[in-house]
């Protein structure tokens, strides 16, 4: 029993000497949590919120205690949406997580060369702030620091970052100088996102993974040259950028997955290199300026909806390499004039050239009728366009279901 009470009473000793090694206190309206063994300060949250200028000291007095202000918490100054400007001094190494996420009025921040990382979130919603220098001590970025920043409008990143991780300058509407550093060798999904005032931007060369929608909603990007170690170009990656007038793909690069240039409206030509093995889903889908794309001998395949709604385009051509095309592939191509199918195509999808309402000339290389279905081409096509057979095929042709629907079949 005296044991039971002596461990009970050093248990609440502890307790006590816990609560007094932290306790709370507003000096010149900041709030800190203090520590008086180690006497040092940590930035909190202020329950009547920040506002207007705010230079955090290096160090507080309270009671003939001075402590030293090396950290501001998590959320410190988040939703303060009065408060315009802060000073950070050198004292502080350590900001935490959404900081000054919401401070809608900010308009300039002070980041001392003590600091080397900016965490999740930190500055996102900050809708006034334009412009932030970054010192050069700076190594790691988390996600979403200055995402929906609409008033930033450059912004240089220090040469020892090598990672933009997710919607880092995501909503930036206003931005449009970036100066990305050489060494930056990756960049995580929609970094640019509907930073809707960029018009270019020069990407490192060395830079290599990108994750999706990078640059999705751009609408003002124009010219982007991508760099020689790309091995692919990611989903949705230009996925509605409709000023974008040219691009440029390396040769290492063997894939692009769906939607990357879907809705680049303003894109006159697609120049596809040899490399390319795989297109992905409506990779250009409504692209309703493109009048012309190649599609090298390495692709087997044109998948579902890659050209859908491109209306100007007035040409394709297809390497003895495609084995199949896919549904709704060219479908509302209503510029396309003629198409040739290649000996090497087996199938082509529901849909694939529905709406191609000037599809005038089929000219199919293939002894054996590919695989379609009834909604393959439109009615139209079948009743008014010539459909040219190999010769010594015609026959296969007028025994297909499918296919025997062309009024209008010959043989060369």
């Amino acid at each position: 029993m005296k044991k039971m009470r002596f461990y009970a009473a050093a248990m609440l000793l502890l307790v006590l000497t816990n609560a007094q090694a932290a306790d709370k206190l507003v000096i010149d309206g900041i709030s800190y949590l203090v520590n008086a063994k180690k006497k040092t300060a940590v930035v909190t949250k202020n329950p009547q919120l920040y506002q207007g200028d705010i230079i955090i000291p290096e160090k507080v007095e309270q009671d003939s205690l001075t402590f030293y202000v090396e950290e501001i918490a998590s959320g410190a100054f988040q939703g303060s949406t009065a408060l315009t400007s802060v000073v950070i001094p050198s004292s502080i190494d350590r900001i935490g997580t959404a900081a000054f996420a919401g401070c809608s009025s900010l308009k300039s921040v002070s980041i001392p060369k003590s600091i080397e990382e900016l965490p999740t979130s930190l500055f996102e919603g900050c809708s006034s702030l334009e412009q932030v220098d970054l010192p050069k001590s700076i190594r790691k970025m988390g996600n979403s620091v200055f995402k929906n920043c609409k008033s930033l409008v450059s912004i240089e990143i220090p040469t020892n970052i090598t990672n933009l991780p997710n919607a880092t300058f995501e909503g930036c509407s206003s931005l449009k100088d970036v100066k990305l550093p050489a060494g930056l060798t990756n960049m995580g999904s929609g970094v640019f996102r509907e930073c809707t005032s960029m018009e270019t931007i020069d990407l490192p060369t060395g830079l290599s993974s990108l994750g999706s929608s990078v640059f999705a909603g751009n609408v003002s990007l124009k010219h982007v040259k991508l760099p020689t170690g790309m091995d692919a170009v990611p989903a949705s990656m230009f996925e509605g950028c409709s000023s974008l007038e040219d691009i440029h793909i390396p040769n290492s690069v063997s894939g692009i997955s769906h939607d990357a240039f879907n809705g680049c409206a303003n894109l006159d030509t697609l120049i596809l290199p040899n490399s390319i093995r795989k297109l992905g889903n409506s990779f250009c889908k409504d692209c309703n300026n493109l009048r012309y794309v190649n599609i090298p001998a390495s692709v087997d395949e044109i998948p579902s909806g890659a050209f859908e709604n491109c209306t100007t385009l007035e040409q394709i051509t297809f390497p003895n390499s495609i084995k199949e095309i896919g549904n709704g592939a060219f479908e509302n191509c209503t510029s396309l004039a003629a198409i040739t199918l290649p000996t090497s195509l087996k199938s082509i999808g529901g849909d694939a050239f529905d709406k191609c309402a000037n599809l005038k000339t089929i000219n199919s290389l293939c002894a054996a009728p590919p695989k379609i279905s009834g909604s393959t081409f439109s009615k139209t096509t079948t009743r008014e366009a010539l459909l040219k057979v190999k010769k010594g095929s015609i026959t296969n042709y007028q025994l297909d279901k499918q296919w025997n629907k062309f009024l209008d079949m010959v043989e060369e």
